[in-house]
């Protein structure tokens, strides 16, 4: 049995935390101790004027300290007693967040006012710097794609300029027009081909369908499987008409283990970053060092210390007689 006792600096716990159960045993050593330092001891004289008049030593007044020093003795040996171990290798710390390339459609059809009385571009400008500016230890580039693909920033964790390249973005322009899925996700890819982070994903927004690119988006899908990075295509139909071609997102999203979802309008666009957070998170943590080590020692030393430090004091300076 193993409780899990938190992390500090990697997983420990208690192999036998019934072993705990001893400090009962520690409260009736100081009741019993309590009790005998209360008790009546002394030796007969003929006269109390052979007594001297001054009051207790200081030796008589700090005696009560030796109490304590067992009681924090007994209770290291009963920490010890319950087994407590750490991980053998904790995760460096580099690896525990994810890299995301945010992936974002910059053809003319972005500029439609229809996105809950935004146009797309913009809704999904504001959602994106949003969600940036959450972000904590995870690294974040930026990429765009239209008729073709173009990585505006590389990961970084300097979240303030990723919200300064994602600000003037606007639609149908640096770009030549069209829509290349697959050219712009291999663009976040290639954004993402140096990361050795646990979670590897690419968000991609649009609200078209391929139709340029000499890259096609079930084969850019395959490339990223490969690497190991997942895929998270959300389409924009704010629209009375759908121009999205959802099946294929989903497909390609299917293909690298992400998800395919659908944004009305701002709000559901921020509850769908959100939850794509989320996903990756509980992904990255589901990773647990799977060996401990004993590090009772660290407990069972000062103990014996203690009590080493207990037995010379009561023999020394607390020393009673009779």
């Amino acid at each position: 049995m193993s409780l899990p006792l938190g992390s500090f600096g990697g997983a420990a716990r208690l192999a036998t935390p019934w072993a705990l159960l001893a400090v009962v045993l520690v409260l009736a050593v100081v009741v019993v101790a309590a009790r005998r330092e209360r008790g009546d001891g002394g030796l007969l004289f003929s006269s109390l004027a052979l007594l001297p008049t001054s009051g207790a030593s200081w030796r008589v007044r700090l005696r009560w300290v030796l109490l304590p020093i067992r009681v924090a003795a007994l209770l290291l040996i009963v920490g010890a007693l319950a087994r407590p171990q750490a991980a053998s290798a904790a995760f460096s710390s580099d690896n525990e967040g994810i890299d995301i390339a945010l992936l974002l459609d910059t053809s003319s059809s972005m500029s439609a006012r229809d996105f809950g009385g935004s146009s797309r571009i913009d809704g999904a400008k504001r959602v994106m710097r949003s969600f940036v500016g959450g972000l904590k230890n995870d690294r974040v580039a930026v990429v765009i794609f239209s008729g073709e693909g173009l990585e505006l920033s590389p990961l970084t964790l300097d979240y303030t300029a990723t919200d300064r390249i994602i600000e003037p973005i606007q639609a149908g322009r640096l770009l030549r027009d069209g829509t290349a899925i697959g050219v712009g996700i291999a663009s976040a890819i290639n954004a993402l081909r140096d990361s050795a982070a646990k979670s590897k994903v690419v968000v991609l927004f649009t609200d078209g369908e391929n139709n340029l690119g000499d890259i096609s988006p079930l084969d850019a899908a395959e490339l990223a499987k490969l690497l190991g990075i997942r895929v998270y295509s959300i389409g924009a139909v704010g629209g009375t008409t759908v121009e999205v071609d959802e099946r294929s997102l989903a497909e390609l999203s299917e293909r690298t283990g992400g998800q395919y979802f659908r944004a009305t309008d701002e709000r559901a666009l921020a509850t769908i970053y959100d939850r794509i957070q989320r996903l990756e998170k509980t992904r990255v943590g589901r990773r647990q060092p799977s060996e401990y080590q004993d590090i009772y020692l660290l407990l069972v030393l000062p103990a014996a210390a203690l009590l080493v430090l207990e037995f010379v004091l009561a023999a020394t300076a607390f020393r009673r007689t009779p």
